[in-house]
C-alpha cells in the first residue's frame, strides 16, 4: 500500500490512517489490521518517530502515531475511540460482541494491553530504561520518554507489571482452550485478537522478511527481560502465528 504525504491526507475525504513508520507499533497496525477486515478503504500517511512531525501536529494536535480520521470529524488517536469509529462505520463485520459480559471482557482485556501504564506502555518503559540508567540517554530518546512520562518508579514497575498482564492473558486463552473456543473472548474473533497479535511483536518479534524493520531498531526490540521472556506462554505466541497472514497481512506494511 502506498504511503502519502500527511498534508495529502488531511486534504481527503474518507477514512485515513497515520501510522509509525519503520517500526511495527502495535497500536497502528492493530488499527490497520481491523480496517482490512472490516473491508474499509483507507489512506495511509506516515509519522517519523522522533521526527518533528509539523505537518501531523498542525493537524491532529499530537506528534504520535496512529491518528485516524474520518471525512471531516476530528482525527483520532487513542486506541478505543479509533475501535468505536471503525465499529460504527462497519458494523455488518463487529469486532467487539454483542453479549454485555463479553464486550466488557474485550474492553477491559484491550485496555490491559492498548491503555496508558498497560502491557505495551510497560513494554516502552523497558525499552527506555537501559539508556538512562546508562546516565547518558540519546537526545531522541529522551524526548520520547517525556512525551510518554517515564519516570523511574513506573519504570521499576513495568517487569512485573508485563509478567502480570502476560500471565492474565495466558489465563484467559486457556480457559478459552477449555471451552473449546480458539478465540480470546467468545467463540469469534474479536478486536482483542487484533491486539494481541499486534502487541506479540514487542515481545516475540517477527523476522525482517515478515516484519521489515528500520536499520538500527531491531535490536531494541529483540531485548526482553528474562523474566518477561519467562512470562510469555507458548499458547500466546502460537495465537499470535495463526493470526497473522490470515487477519493480518504479511509481510507487515511500516
Amino acid at each position: 500500500m502506498q504511503f502519502i504525504s500527511i498534508d495529502e491526507a488531511r486534504l481527503r475525504q474518507g477514512l485515513r490512517l497515520v501510522l509509525v513508520r519503520g517500526t511495527p507499533s502495535p497500536w497502528g497496525q492493530a488499527a490497520k489490521a481491523m480496517m482490512e477486515y472490516k473491508g474499509l478503504e483507507f489512506a495511509l500517511a506516515g509519522q517519523i518517530p522522533g521526527g518533528a512531525n509539523e505537518e501531523l501536529v498542525a493537524w491532529a494536535g499530537i506528534n504520535s502515531a496512529p491518528v485516524v480520521a474520518w471525512n471531516d470529524e476530528p482525527p483520532l488517536n487513542q486506541w478505543a475511540d479509533i475501535l468505536f469509529l471503525l465499529e460504527r462505520l462497519a458494523p455488518q463485520r463487529p469486532l467487539l460482541p454483542e453479549d454485555i459480559v463479553d464486550r466488557v471482557q474485550v474492553l477491559g482485556f484491550a485496555h490491559a494491553i492498548c491503555g496508558e501504564l498497560g502491557l505495551g506502555w510497560n513494554r516502552r518503559l523497558s525499552l527506555f530504561q537501559p539508556a538512562f540508567q546508562s546516565g547518558q540517554p540519546p537526545e531522541p530518546v529522551q524526548q520520547m520518554a517525556r512525551k510518554y512520562r517515564y519516570n523511574e518508579a513506573d519504570a521499576a514497575m513495568a517487569v512485573q507489571r508485563q509478567v502480570a498482564t502476560l500471565d492474565l492473558l495466558a489465563a484467559q486463552l486457556k480457559a478459552q482452550r477449555a471451552r473449546a473456543s480458539e478465540w480470546f473472548v467468545g467463540r469469534t474473533v474479536s478486536a482483542l485478537d487484533f491486539y494481541w497479535a499486534a502487541f506479540c511483536n514487542l515481545f516475540d518479534i517477527l523476522p525482517q522478511a515478515q516484519c521489515p524493520i528500520a536499520e538500527g531498531f531491531r535490536p531494541m526490540f529483540e531485548y526482553i527481560e528474562p523474566a518477561v521472556k519467562a512470562a510469555l506462554d507458548p499458547l500466546l505466541v502460537a495465537h499470535r502465528d495463526r493470526l497473522m497472514g490470515s487477519l493480518l497481512k504479511l509481510p507487515m506494511e511500516i
